[in-house]
């Protein structure tokens, strides 16, 4: 009898413990966490983990990845910043000018798909870009 209230008791603290946990970086003055309106790659999430767990509470705006960050998923430096580029699946309310308002950059294939590179401190305001339906991040091409 009291082994199934026990039981219980374990299980919820369980769960409360696990909902209570969220990836957080700094942007500014905040704390920011990996939520967005788009959905998000493995890869994409995996990149956030990674990014959060370097950067380890420091804000975006001073965070400098290291190279195994930057050689893991193909980071490039730009007038100071660093990059991270890939895929967007886009419906018709996307404005590239969003994108490019964060210094990001936007290259068309159709309607609905499109490259982009953003600075890693803007991924936050990004990720909550009207339009913007599917985040892949790209990846080195690796020879045999």
């Amino acid at each position: 009898m009291k082994a199934k209230p026990l039981c219980c008791a374990v299980i919820a603290i369980l769960l409360a413990g696990c909902s209570s946990y969220h990836k957080s970086i700094r942007t500014d003055n905040s704390q920011t966490t990996l939520m967005s309106k788009a959905q998000l790659s493995n890869s994409f999430k995996s990149f956030w983990k990674d990014l959060t767990e370097e950067a380890n509470g420091k804000s975006l705006e001073q965070y400098i990845p290291s190279q195994t960050l930057i050689e893991r998923y193909s980071l490039r430096e730009q007038n100071q910043y660093f990059l991270v580029s890939g895929f967007l699946h886009t419906d018709s309310t996307f404005n590239k000018t969003d994108v490019e308002n964060l210094g990001g950059n936007i290259v068309t294939y159709s309607n609905k798909i499109k490259t982009f590179s953003i600075p890693i401190k803007k991924i936050p305001q990004f990720i909550q870009i009207k339009g913007i339906i599917y985040i892949e991040i790209g990846k080195k091409v690796k020879t045999i």
